[in-house]
């Protein structure tokens, strides 16, 4: 009997010992790593949290899985741009030095555009100063003087047999646009400024998007979506950046016409991909693109097409269509604090002179 009531006692001792450390294992294993910290998941493993700032978690995922051992692994929060890895001490070092490397603010390129519409011309080889929308000289001097250059130098190709086509600038674009507006003449498009990161995508469209709809179905729903033909001028461009402060472009231009009739879009494009080697602040000419324009006339005789009834007889419609040709130039620069305050000192400068034309306009009522 004394042996039964020691037994009871000794177990009345031991349980409540035994639920306050089952209570502190379980809190101790719940309870959140202090921030920036690895939190031991077992004995092996630690769990390390990576928040980048630049670069995409997602493709630093894919970089670092390779360098991952058996049983570790790492994880993306896309909303966060946070990277979450399990794995061992040695390996979360390794990781840690990489990560470093890649998430640095990326390199940009700042890129000049202007879009010309050429005007009409016979493309005559023999004459430069009636020489058509696509024409091309040596430049063996590295100046300025195109206007010159167009009477002096050899042409290597006619309007007519060159087509689509990209050169690079060896002087001042403008030097170049003076020259085209003096033998030829031509009228600005556009002249859009865009920045883009280093290897990366950018866009510019002139033109219109035309709505259509369109039907996903399923087993279980029927979704309606819009979505947008793209028609006009359009130009796409991707730049990097080399070590030598080089920048390689490839660059599509494109032209398209399109409608949507019926919800069924239909288009018409002409495009052409170059990829073009330049020096910093060096420009790009991209020529042959070609624009089909419709213009309609009414003509008919004076007072006798106002007759009613029998006014149709003496008018007629008339649609004269015209292809005019397109040239771009694309000037890339490297973006770095000397070109952000040279871009500080030109916007100051048009700012100033805005104001004095504004000030100097008189008010017509």
């Amino acid at each position: 009997m004394k042996k039964v009531i020691l037994v009871l006692i000794v177990l009345c001792l031991a349980v409540p010992v035994f639920a306050r450390d089952l209570f502190l294992q379980t809190k101790s294993q719940n309870q959140p790593p202090a921030s920036g910290q690895p939190s031991q998941a077992n004995s092996s493993f630690a769990i390390q949290k990576f928040s980048l700032k630049y670069a995409n978690a997602k493709d630093a995922r894919d970089m670092l899985t390779n360098l991952l051992a058996d049983g570790e692994g790492v994880s993306v929060n896309e909303k966060l741009n946070m990277l979450v890895l399990r794995a061992s001490a040695k390996t979360i070092a390794n990781v840690a030095s990489l990560v470093k490397q890649l998430d640095v603010p990326p390199l940009q390129v700042h890129v000049e555009a202007k879009i010309i519409m050429l005007k009409n011309g016979n493309g005559d080889a023999n004459n430069p100063t009636t020489m058509g929308p696509s024409w091309k000289f040596l430049n063996k001097g590295n100046v300025n003087d195109y206007v010159q250059l167009l009477t002096t130098q050899t042409l290597t190709m006619a309007a007519s047999s060159l087509g689509l086509y990209a050169q690079v600038l060896s002087g001042n674009y403008n030097a170049y646009l003076d020259a085209i507006e003096k033998k030829i003449g031509y009228d600005l498009i556009a002249s859009p400024w865009v920045t883009a990161l280093n290897n990366e995508e950018a866009q510019i469209l002139i033109g219109s998007k035309y709505g259509y709809r369109t039907l996903t179905v399923t087993q279980t729903s029927t979704t309606q979506n819009v979505e947008f033909l793209e028609v006009g001028t359009k130009l796409k461009f991707t730049p990097r950046i080399n070590d030598d402060g080089y920048i390689v472009m490839d660059i599509l231009p494109s032209v398209s016409e399109g409608s949507v009739t019926n919800d069924l879009p239909s288009e018409d494009t002409t495009e052409t991909r170059n990829k073009v080697l330049v020096k910093d602040g060096q420009s790009i000419v991209i020529g042959g693109l070609t624009k089909r324009y419709d213009t309609v006339t009414d003509i008919g005789v004076p007072i006798l097409q106002h007759i009613p009834f029998i006014g149709m007889l003496f008018r007629r419609t008339q649609i004269l269509s015209e292809k005019r040709d397109l040239m771009v130039i694309v000037t890339p620069h490297i973006v770095t604090p000397e070109f952000l305050s040279a871009m500080a000192e030109k916007a100051e400068k048009m700012e100033k002179e805005a104001n004095k034309k504004a000030q100097g306009a008189t008010l017509v009522r």
